[in-house]
């Protein structure tokens, strides 16, 4: 089998030469070091990615490539890995992007995992590495972690923080990231859905971990709310009407009140406990509603929009 390790670059040149040191600590197992082959690309405005990855392409452990995806957003630079890693000639695509760093064992738990349960594509747990000593509340509340409810190795869903896809599977298929989601974010969450529509599973490797990088300035309730409120806004496209149609629209709205609703009545019970992490878990379905009743009128918060520093 041949596999491409994706990393997705944005003016992050330290991270990516941690990732890439990282990656060249990876135990295969099975796969030989020949059949992997690291692609970078890079969805920056500067060059400062170019360096990291001739320095690594001089001493690194593997073979490496190099892309420019000049259209900045989420769904663009994703839609350049599929393609890149298809001109490449890879039978399966690992993900990951330039503020994470892997286990030793990540890679093989993951390939290890897919071809055991036969399945598309895989996902793994993503575990928060503060970059400074966090705010209590956010290590009791685990808001920053990543995982998924596991029912008979398989999951409901997916993110491109920490996965391995079949790509012969996504190339037939035609499936792509929705440019919709481009700034807003959420275009891995319609992916996966996508692919699960289409009859394919996803499995979970729990051993399969990838820590990522929490910088100071999202350590913050502000910065948690905002993205409980955007999670609303790309959850209006999930439902079974589309969204710009009147019934999308009405659908939307009594599902944004009802979240609203439940919301207010989860933080009422929320503030008797006295414990911040607690209360402020209270506001995730208030925010979820509020973001969905947002996309009934059009707005949205375009979180990963270039003029926004992530």
């Amino acid at each position: 089998m041949r596999l491409c390790l994706c990393i997705c670059t944005c003016e992050r040149p330290a991270g990516l030469a941690q990732l890439l040191t990282a990656i060249d600590r990876q135990r295969l197992g099975s796969l030989a070091d020949a059949a992997l082959r690291i692609l970078v690309v890079d969805n920056g405005r500067s060059d400062a990615a170019i360096p990291v990855v001739e320095a690594y392409r001089a001493e690194g452990r593997f073979p490496i490539t190099y892309v420019r995806e000049p259209v900045r957003g989420l769904a663009a630079v994703r839609n350049r890995s599929l393609d890149a890693a298809a001109t490449l000639g890879a039978d399966w695509i690992a993900l990951i992007d330039d503020d994470e760093v892997p286990d030793p064992d990540w890679l093989r738990s993951l390939l290890d995992t897919a071809r055991r349960a036969g399945v598309a594509a895989c996902v793994g747990p993503v575990v928060p590495l503060f970059e400074r000593v966090p705010p209590a509340w956010a290590v009791a509340g685990g808001f920053f972690a990543k995982t998924l409810p596991v029912r008979d190795g398989l999951v409901a869903d997916g993110y491109t923080a920490n996965a391995l896809l079949d790509l012969r599977v996504v190339r037939a298929l035609g499936l792509s990231f929705d440019m919709r989601f481009n700034t807003l974010g959420g275009e891995d969450t319609f992916f996966f859905r996508a692919l699960l529509l289409a009859g394919h599973r996803i499995a979970w490797a729990p051993d399969a971990i990838v820590y990522d990088s929490i910088p100071a300035h999202r350590m913050r309730v502000r910065w948690l709310l905002a993205r409980w409120y955007r999670s609303g806004s790309v959850e209006a496209y999930l439902g079974r009407l589309r969204p710009e149609t009147v019934s999308g629209r009405l659908t939307n709205a009594a599902r944004g009140l009802a979240r609203l609703g439940g919301g207010l009545a989860r933080l009422a019970i929320a503030g008797l406990s006295l414990r911040p992490a607690t209360l402020i878990g209270g506001f995730y379905t208030l925010c979820r509603g509020a973001g969905l009743l947002a996309a009934v009128l059009g707005l949205s918060y375009r979180e990963y929009h270039p003029s926004r520093h992530q």
